[in-house]
C-alpha cells in the first residue's frame, strides 16, 4: 500500500526505531518463506480446483503468476535491506532523521524533506529536495512499524482508509477463496442433481453434500504433475460395492462436469451382465435399487474402449447409474479410475419442489 506522511508539526518527536534481530528476524524471514512457498502452491492449486469452471482456469495462472512474482521481488529486497542494514535503526525527530545501517551513521535535515513515502515493498522513502533516502520500514517489529507511522502526519488520509480497506477486502476474499476451495476439494461439497440417471434413489432436483474424507484425499492434477495423488493412507475405508460416487467422467468433452453413479464392481471382480441382470464372480446382484429396471448394452454396444466384461482391473470401478434405462456410464465410457472419484454422496438436504408440497421423507443419509 502506497502512503503519503509529513512532520506533524504539532507535537514534539523524538523516537529511535531498531532493524530486527535475533529470534524476530528469524521468525521474520521464516514467515516470509512460507509465503514463497503458499503463493505458487495456491494459484496452481485454484486453477484446478476451483469447481464450476473448465479447469486449469487460466486467468488463476495470470493473477497468481503476477502475485507470485511479485512477491518474489519483494522477498529479495528484504533480503538486500537486511544485509545493508542489520543493527541499524531510524531516528525521527523533529530536527532531522538519522539513519544507520550496517557501516555508516548519516542524517537528512528536516527542512530538506519534502515528504516521506511508504511504497509497496515496504520502504520508507524519504524525499528529499535533490535526493531520496530509502528505510526499510518493513524490518521494524511490526510495534515499532505502526508507531512510527503514528508519529508522522498522514498527506491523504481519506485516500489511505480507501486504500485499507481495498486491501484488507481483497486479502479477505482470497484467503476465504483457498480456504473454501480446499474444503471443497478434501472435505464436503453441495452438489445438485440435473439429471435422472439415478431415479429413484436421486431426483432431479435433489440437493445433496457429498464428503471426500472416507476414501482419503485425491491432490488434483497441477502443473507439473503426471495424474492425480491419492493419498490412500489418510483414508478411513476403501470404496464398497454400493456407494455412490461423484467423479469426473473419463470423456474428454465432459472433464469439466461431475457425474454421480454407484458403484458396482470392484478391482478384481468378476462382472458380466446376464439376461438384463448384473452377475458379480458369477452371482446374481441384488440391486432394489433399480427397480426392476433391465441392464443392457442395447445403447451402448461394446467396443474396446468400454468393454467391461471380465476382471476389473487394479485401480479401476465399474460404475452404474440406478436408472439403467437412461444413464451415461460404464457401459458408455469403460472402466473407472478410482483417482478420478472425489467423494461418496452422504446427505440429501433439499428437494424444492418436494419440500414445497411438505414431503420431507426422502431428506436424511444416502443409501
Amino acid at each position: 500500500m502506497i502512503q503519503f506522511l509529513r512532520f506533524d508539526q504539532s507535537r514534539e518527536i523524538d523516537s529511535t526505531f531498531y532493524i530486527i534481530s535475533g529470534n524476530d528476524a528469524v521468525k521474520f524471514f521464516a514467515k516470509r518463506i512460507l509465503y514463497l512457498i503458499l503463493f505458487p502452491y495456491s494459484t496452481l492449486f485454484l486453477a484446478v480446483a476451483i469447481p464450476f469452471v473448465q479447469t486449469p482456469f487460466m486467468p488463476v495462472y495470470f493473477v497468481g503468476g503476477l502475485a507470485t512474482t511479485f512477491y518474489i521481488f519483494r522477498f529479495i529486497n528484504h533480503i538486500i535491506k537486511y544485509k545493508k542494514y542489520k543493527g541499524g535503526y531510524i531516528r525521527i525527530t523533529n530536527s532531522f532523521v538519522e539513519i544507520k545501517n550496517a557501516s555508516a551513521v548519516f542524517k537528512v535535515p528536516a527542512e530538506e524533506i519534502i515528504y516521506f513515502e511508504i511504497n509497496p515493498l515496504g520502504n520508507l522513502l524519504i524525499r528529499e529536495k535533490f535526493a531520496a533516502t530509502s528505510f526499510p520500514r518493513v524490518l521494524l517489529s511490526e510495534e515499532d512499524r505502526e508507531a512510527l507511522v503514528m508519529l508522522l502526519q498522514d498527506m491523504a488520509p481519506k485516500r489511505t482508509a480507501i486504500y485499507k480497506k481495498i486491501w484488507e477486502f481483497v486479502d479477505a476474499i482470497t484467503v476465504a477463496l483457498v480456504l473454501a476451495v480446499h474444503i471443497i476439494q478434501y472435505v464436503i461439497q453441495a452438489y445438485y442433481i440435473p439429471t435422472g440417471s439415478m431415479e429413484e434413489t436421486l431426483q432431479v432436483g435433489d440437493h445433496l453434500f457429498v464428503e471426500k474424507i472416507t476414501y482419503g484425499p485425491i491432490i488434483p492434477k497441477m502443473l507439473g504433475m503426471k495424474a492425480p495423488i491419492h493419498i490412500k493412507a489418510l483414508s478411513l475405508r476403501d470404496i464398497k460395492r454400493g456407494d455412490i460416487v461423484i467423479f469426473t467422467p473419463p470423456i474428454e468433452k465432459e472433464k469439466h462436469k461431475d457425474y454421480i453413479k454407484r458403484c458396482i464392481a470392484l478391482p478384481g471382480d468378476e462382472f458380466h451382465i446376464k439376461d438384463g441382470y448384473v452377475y458379480i464372480n458369477n452371482e446374481k446382484l441384488n440391486e432394489p435399487y433399480t427397480l426392476g429396471k433391465i441392464t443392457d448394452y442395447r445403447d451402448f454396444p461394446l467396443t474396446k474402449n468400454n468393454n467391461i466384461e471380465g476382471i476389473v482391473p487394479e485401480g479401476k470401478v465399474i460404475v452404474l447409474g440406478d436408472n439403467r434405462t437412461n444413464s451415461s456410464d460404464s457401459r458408455y465410457f469403460g472402466y473407472l479410475d478410482i483417482t478420478a472419484i472425489k467423494g461418496k454422496a452422504f446427505i440429501l438436504y433439499w428437494n424444492t419442489e418436494q419440500i414445497l408440497q411438505g414431503d420431507f421423507t426422502r431428506l436424511g443419509f444416502i443409501k
